[in-house]
């Protein structure tokens, strides 16, 4: 007997449900590799741009002078009646102040940074320890500036500011 052969042609529906499910198999694999690491990018540039928006406005705090010229009480911290940022003269003008989204130093909003937020905190603190707030006048003033994006804070820079020229300008990591 002769046994007669035939040439299968294309191939067999279990073949073909066998390669989607590994197809299917090796994409969620995939995606469960790529997935966390397209938003850990996402995270790491929001802690980029919130760490330069902390920087760029401590910054422009570092520039204004330690107390106002129109001598008032030391103890007071804020702005003078009518101050508004772009004629903050002191570092403790800025205490309170906070916009969303974050303002350009003219006081345009960065409309690119919906959602966004910095918040500004300034503290008269103790000489021998930065950490602790005082009520009164102690010569130095500790300002925190935070930024948000939605509820969550991702950076906040302390810097310290005195009103003796030796210890004027150095920032707490």
């Amino acid at each position: 007997m002769r046994r007669h052969l035939t040439h299968r042609r294309g191939i067999s529906m279990a073949e073909t449900v066998i390669s989607i499910l590994l197809i299917g198999f090796v994409l969620g694999s995939t995606l469960q590799i790529v997935g966390p690491m397209a938003r850990s990018t996402s995270v790491h540039a929001d802690r980029l741009i919130a760490a330069n928006l902390a920087a760029e406005l401590t910054e422009e705090i570092a520039t204004k002078r330690w107390a106002s010229p129109s001598a008032g009480d030391p103890d007071l911290i804020g702005p003078d009646v009518g101050e508004i940022r772009a004629t903050y003269d002191d570092v403790d003008d800025y205490d309170a102040w906070s916009a969303a989204p974050p303002m350009l130093s003219t006081g345009v909003p960065n409309t690119a940074l919906a959602g966004w937020s910095r918040r500004v905190n300034v503290d008269h603190v103790l000489v021998s320890d930065a950490s602790t707030i005082s009520g009164t006048y102690t010569g130095l003033k500790r300002v925190t500036v935070t930024v948000f994006k939605g509820d969550i804070e991702l950076a906040r820079v302390e810097s310290l500011h005195s009103d003796s020229a030796d210890l004027l300008g150095f920032i707490v990591p």
